[in-house]
């Protein structure tokens, strides 16, 4: 009697399916993954730039309004500035979000509202443009 040597057919059909079913599983979850990563570094990014905007409101009287100021403060250029906020898009972001801002809000009373575009909240921050304060300057 012969021993039998490899794989049947029906095994290896078998594997493959396996390996399929495990590889539609993994692929978004990464995907989500990456996002998140890019959406956390956007925040990071902006969160650094507080103290920064905090000194120059408090020299200046005002929210640093042009680019120029920005500049003057050691901000990135990929940061913006909009009404009492600093904003960054993240263009890495795949294309079914047609919001990619990731926007840090500087409130009157000096509390830091945060919205990004991603569906779960993301370090501190609220996900589908609802804000969360992030504390004072």
């Amino acid at each position: 009697m012969q021993k039998q040597q490899g794989f049947s057919l029906i095994e290896l059909l078998v594997v493959i399916g396996i390996i399929g079913a495990l590889t539609a599983i993994a692929i978004p979850q990464y995907q989500k993954y990456q996002d998140k990563a890019k959406v956390t570094a956007a925040i990071a990014t902006l969160t650094n730039m507080r103290a920064p905007v905090e000194a120059h409101i408090l020299e200046k009287g005002s929210f640093p309004e042009d680019l120029e100021d920005l500049a003057n403060l050691g901000i990135p250029e990929d940061v913006k500035t909009e009404e009492k906020g600093l904003f960054i898009t993240v263009t890495e972001l795949p294309d079914t979000f047609t919001d990619k801002k990731v926007t840090l809000t500087r409130s009157d009373a000096g509390l830091w509202s945060c919205t990004q575009p991603l569906e779960e909240k993301v370090s501190n921050c609220e996900g589908s443009g609802t804000g969360s304060d992030t504390g004072k300057g």
